[in-house]
């Protein structure tokens, strides 16, 4: 009987696609509720972007499209050296 190998890729993008479009929408919601809107948002002292719904969304998706790639990349680096590996 051969064995079938299964790519876990395409679960792991579709996660990664539903994490992202929810952090957007999260980041839409903050936006839009936050009391100083206008304002703008400073990270270690230098001002990156007026808050409002939209910029907010864009940041927590590229925040988080930022965090998973690294996380992923960890991942799969890590994988490399598995020694107890099937094939």
């Amino acid at each position: 009987m051969s064995e079938r190998v299964v790519s876990s890729r395409p679960i792991f993008l579709a996660t990664a696609t539903v994490v992202v479009l929810l952090a957007g929408a999260i980041g839409f919601v903050v936006g839009t509720t936050g009391q100083n809107r206008g304002a703008t948002m400073d990270i270690f002292g230098v001002s990156l972007f007026q808050m409002s719904p939209v910029t907010m969304a864009l940041f927590g998706m590229i925040l988080t499209t930022c965090v998973l790639a690294l996380v992923f990349g960890l991942v799969t680096y890590a994988s490399r050296y598995d020694t107890e590996r099937t094939t």
